[in-house]
């Protein structure tokens, strides 16, 4: 099953650092790691970027996005309302810090299909259990 992950910033480089840190960590074929951070170079976030991604990666079973603040997080949604029924299905908008959140969704990703253990982990990821 191939799973895609979408990291969407205000900022290109944030995005681009979590995608080079994952991408050093896990090496699955069947994970496909998106940098959605920045609109042409500059802080923004665009919602046609996040459709333009996911359809460049048609043959995904799943996409797991996740977005840091504000606009970045509404044109997440924006671009999930954009997307064909049928892609909006495979669309999971992961309530989880971006960087914990991908990391982990990424590494597990990549050792099991499970979608729900996929969520799970990402959502733990956060929690740092600090007294």
């Amino acid at each position: 099953m191939k799973k895609s992950i979408l990291l969407i910033s205000h900022s290109q480089k944030v995005t681009d650092g979590i995608k080079e840190m994952v991408e050093q960590m896990q090496q699955s074929e069947t994970v496909e790691i998106f940098s959605l951070g920045g609109v042409d170079g500059q802080i923004g976030s665009d919602a046609t970027k996040i459709v333009e991604a996911v359809n460049q990666s048609p043959d995904a079973d799943s996409y797991f996005v996740f977005a840091d603040i504000g606009s970045a997080v509404l044109n997440a949604e924006l671009a999930k309302d954009m997307l064909e029924e049928e892609q909006q299905k495979k669309y999971y908008l992961v309530d989880a810090p971006l960087v914990e959140g991908a990391f982990a969704a990424s590494i597990t990703a990549g050792i099991t299909d499970d979608v729900q253990q996929i969520l799970e982990e990402a959502q733990k990821a956060g929690k740092k259990g600090w007294a």
